[in-house]
C-alpha cells in the first residue's frame, strides 16, 4: 500500500543518474542491441498475486501468448521497495526488461524520462490507436521531467482516488446521515466521540496521514492554486496548507483521530476499519476489493471527502518501455492487450478501477461504485483528480509524513509544520 505515496531516496537516485547522460527518451523502434529477435518478452510488476491488477495482467499474458506463439514470456514479480531503490540502475543496464510497471511522478518517471532511460511512446500510442485522451493518462506525459504534459513515456490501464469509507451500520445505529459537507462530517465524528468511539481510522505512521492533510488543503484550493503547487505555474497557496494543518490538529485534539495512530501503519488502520473498530476510514480505492472480499459483519460504502472539488487521485502507475529494452514491439503489443475492453472489464469486475472499460459490462457492485466515481472525477462532474501531495519534488513524502505525524503527536504547530513542507518544496522545485 505504501506505493501510493512515493518517496524517492535522493542518494540512490543521484547515484543511479550519475551513470546516465541526460537527454531525450530512447527510440521507439530499436532495442538495446539495435535489433529485436522477437523471441522473448520480459515483463516486471510488483502487484500482489491476489490483487485485481495482478490477476488481470496475468490474463493479459495468457492472451499475449495465444497471439504470439513461439514467444517466451519471462515474468518477474518484484517488490515496491526493489523498484524504488534500484529501478534507475536497472533501466540503465543491459538487464532491463522489455516492459515494466513504474512509479509515476516528477521524482520518479520524470527523472528517468529526462535522463533518456525511457522510450518515447507518443508515436506508438497513435499507431496503436490507444484512447488516451483523458486526465488519467496525464501520469504518462513528461516535459523536461515535469508530469502532465509533453511527450508520452508511459501508459496506465487503471485509476485510483482517495475517498471516505464508512460503516453503514454504525451510521444507522446513531441515526446519522452520510455527510455532504465538512461541517456535517465533523458533526458525525463528534457524535461518535460523544458515544465513546474514535471515529477515524488513521495510520499516521504511513501514507494515510499525508493523504488526509493534503485533502484538507485541497478543500481550501481552487484549480489555479492546485496548478501552482503541482505544476509550478505560480506560488502555492500556503495559507490553504496552514488551514489544513490547523483542522488536522483540531481533529486530534477533539479525539476524532487517536494520538496513538502515530504507531499505526496504513495496513493496520485498514484492518481496524475492516474489523469494525472504527466507523470511518479515509484511504484509496485499492482497499475496495479487499473490503468487498473480507468484510462480512457490516455493510460499508464510500464517498468522496465532502467539502471539496479536488481529490487525491490519478491514473495508476504506468507501463514503461526502457530505452535499452530488447523487444520493444512485443512490449507495445502487451501494453495494447492490457488496454483492451475485455481486460478492462475484468479489472472492473474484480473491484479495480479500469480506464477503458465498457461500463455496462461491469456487474460487480464494488467495481461499479469505484468506476462510476472515477469516471465522474475524470469528466469533472464529481470534481477533479488532484494527484498526490508528494509528487512535485523528490523527498517531499518524508517531510509530509514527519509533519503530519508531529501534528498528531502535538510536537509541532500548524505554522511550523507548513513551514517545513514549504522549505522542502522550495528546495526541490525546478529552478528557472
Amino acid at each position: 500500500m505504501r506505493r501510493r505515496m512515493v518517496a524517492v531516496a535522493a542518494g540512490a537516485l543521484t547515484a543511479a543518474l550519475a551513470l546516465t547522460a541526460c537527454g531525450g527518451g530512447g527510440s521507439a523502434s530499436s532495442g538495446a542491441s539495435g535489433a529485436e529477435d522477437g523471441k522473448t518478452l520480459k515483463v516486471w510488476w510488483w502487484e500482489d498475486d491476489s490483487s485485481a491488477l495482478s490477476q488481470t495482467w496475468n490474463k493479459a499474458i495468457e492472451t499475449f501468448k495465444a497471439e504470439h506463439p513461439g514467444v517466451e514470456v519471462q515474468f518477474e514479480l518484484k517488490t515496491y521497495e526493489q523498484m524504488q531503490q534500484s529501478a534507475q540502475l536497472i533501466l540503465d543496464s543491459n538487464d532491463a526488461p522489455d516492459v515494466l510497471e513504474y512509479l509515476k511522478g516528477n521524482a520518479t518517471a520524470g527523472v528517468v524520462s529526462k535522463a533518456g532511460l525511457l522510450t518515447d511512446l507518443t508515436d506508438v500510442a497513435t499507431e496503436k490507436g490507444w484512447d488516451l485522451d483523458n486526465s488519467a493518462q496525464d501520469v504518462g506525459l513528461y516535459q523536461d521531467g515535469i508530469m502532465g504534459s509533453g511527450q508520452r513515456y508511459g501508459v496506465t490501464n487503471y485509476g485510483e482516488y482517495v475517498g471516505l469509507f464508512y460503516n453503514e451500520d454504525e451510521l444507522a445505529k446513531y441515526d446519522l446521515q452520510v455527510p455532504t459537507t465538512l461541517d456535517e462530517l465533523e458533526k458525525v465524528m463528534q457524535t461518535f466521540k460523544d458515544n465513546g468511539i474514535t471515529p477515524l481510522a488513521l495510520g499516521s505512521n504511513d501514507y494515510p496521514g499525508p493523504h488526509l492533510l493534503y485533502a484538507l488543503a485541497l478543500a481550501n484550493m481552487n484549480q489555479d492554486s492546485w496548478s501552482a503547487y503541482q505544476q509550478f505555474t505560480g506560488e502555492p497557496d500556503w495559507d490553504a496548507w496552514t488551514k489544513a494543518a490547523t483542522t488536522y490538529q483540531e481533529w486530534v485534539d477533539k479525539g476524532y483521530i487517536s494520538k496513538d495512530s502515530t504507531g499505526i501503519s496504513a495496513q493496520d488502520s485498514g484492518n481496524a476499519f475492516e474489523a469494525g473498530k472504527y466507523p470511518l476510514f479515509y484511504s484509496g480505492t485499492w482497499w475496495a476489493g479487499t473490503f468487498a472480499a473480507d468484510i462480512k459483519d457490516f455493510k460499508w460504502s464510500q464517498v468522496l471527502l465532502p467539502g471539496t472539488d479536488l481529490h487525491p487521485g490519478s491514473g495508476g502507475n504506468i507501463w514503461v518501455v526502457p530505452s535499452k529494452a530488447d523487444n520493444k514491439q512485443l512490449a507495445y503489443d502487451f501494453i495494447d492487450i492490457t488496454l483492451r475492453p475485455e481486460i478492462q472489464n475484468e479489472l472492473g469486475n474484480m473491484g479495480g478501477v479500469p480506464v477503458n472499460a465498457d461500463a455496462d459490462a461491469i456487474t460487480d457492485p464494488v467495481g461499479q461504485l469505484v468506476t462510476t466515481r472515477f469516471n465522474e472525477l475524470l469528466s469533472g462532474d464529481g470534481g477533479a483528480l488532484a494527484w498526490y501531495a508528494d509528487w512535485p519534488v523528490a523527498g517531499l513524502y518524508d517531510v509530509l509524513l514527519a509533519q503530519s505525524s508531529s501534528l498528531v503527536q502535538g510536537t509541532t504547530d500548524p505554522a511550523s509544520a507548513v513551514d517545513a513542507i514549504k522549505t522542502a518544496y522550495d528546495a526541490g522545485k525546478p529552478q528557472n
